[in-house]
């Protein structure tokens, strides 16, 4: 049930509704933030290199660093939206139950997915603590971290989803586009 203004009525799923609008708009802020600084390390190394002749090796590293966890924190937002991919052949001829089934159980398979992909980063962060980076010396499980923080959370949300179905992370807008 949801209010006029397209907030939830019950306590769990009000909770729900707020806390994925933060997880949005902190994953988002930060994933713009992380994708501009990769853009201008790689800009200044660029200009580093051709108008002052020095190189910055270290920007590559730090590109890699920033662009995987700008995945991971995009892929998180991503997923609280549902805009990942997704193939959808006979949705729209589902009944309300089945199409709640269905979304029930995408998401519980999605969750058995994440779990296992996050358990293998952090399997590989681990493996790879000892290894490091040529230019900075920093431990590559500092990569296999941000991989870890995306597909944790898209964990804990599928398995939100599969035991309480979808909670919309923005007020349901009526016909002209404005909340209701």
């Amino acid at each position: 049930m949801v209010h006029d203004t397209g907030i939830p009525k019950g306590r769990i799923d009000r909770a729900a509704f707020h806390l994925l609008r933060a997880v949005t708009l902190i994953c988002d802020a930060l994933g713009v933030l992380l994708l501009a600084s990769v853009l201008l390390m790689i800009v200044a190394a660029v200009v580093v290199r051709d108008i002052i002749g020095a190189g910055l090796p270290w920007t590559e590293e730090m590109a890699s660093l920033l662009a995987i966890y700008a995945v991971g924190f995009g892929s998180l937002s991503a997923w609280v939206r549902g805009e990942h991919l997704l193939v959808d052949l006979f949705s729209h001829r589902l009944s309300r139950v089945a199409l709640a089934l269905q979304y029930r159980l995408v998401a519980g398979f999605s969750c058995g997915f994440f779990v296992l992909a996050a358990w293998g980063a952090w399997i590989m962060s681990d493996m790879s603590a000892n290894n490091r980076t040529v230019s900075l010396g920093i431990s590559f499980s500092y990569l296999y971290y941000g991989i870890f923080i995306g597909f944790a959370g898209m964990a804990v949300l599928s398995a939100w989803q599969t035991l309480r179905g979808r909670v919309d992370w923005k007020p349901v807008a009526d016909t002209n586009g404005e909340p209701d």
